[in-house]
């Protein structure tokens, strides 16, 4: 990548009530959009590459399984996006293996969906800082959805070997 296409940055205050929201108009203003690989209980086969090999998708962060260790230093982590995925994480593995609508969990979290969206934007950034991984506990997908003024929407899952940690870990917790 060459010095004139990277990004250049600029320090902004921001009321600390409104970061979230900020990182979510962010990301709607990019474009971006989170996919996550379905995680599946074997664990994956590693082919040996060269260390200058780069993934196809550009990410050099492994997707890893959550291990209870890992759920139960998520449940205690002190901020407050993270809590908040903790809140979705608890929503989820009450009902392993069942699609649930970002309208439906935004709903059960009493919070506007576009602070749950940058609760989630920023909830990505510390599992890739402090988890050293590219992957959430959970998947999603974008479907139809028979929400009143949506043709589709984000539908998250947590499968049951993963729900089946997360309550372990909050049992322990």
């Amino acid at each position: 990548m060459t010095q004139e296409a990277q990004p250049q940055f600029v320090s902004v205050p921001v009321p600390s009530q409104y970061v979230t929201q900020v990182y979510a108009y962010l990301a709607e203003l990019t474009g971006a959009t989170i996919t996550t690989p379905p995680v599946s209980p074997v664990p994956p086969v590693v082919p040996e590459v060269s260390s200058s090999a780069e993934p196809p998708d550009g990410d050099t962060l492994p997707v890893l399984e959550w291990t209870v260790e890992d759920f139960h230093r998520l449940a205690i982590e002190p901020l407050g996006s993270v809590q908040t995925v903790v809140r979705v994480l608890d929503f989820l593995a009450k009902q392993p293996d069942t699609r649930v609508s970002y309208t439906s969990i935004a709903s059960h979290l009493d919070m506007e969906k576009k602070s749950l969206q940058g609760n989630l934007a920023a909830f990505t950034r510390a599992v890739r800082k402090h988890y050293k991984r590219r992957n959430w506990p959970m998947t999603w997908v974008e479907a139809l959805t028979s929400e009143p003024g949506l043709k589709s929407e984000f539908f998250y899952t947590m499968n049951a070997t993963v729900a089946e940690r997360w309550l372990k870990a909050r049992v322990q917790g």
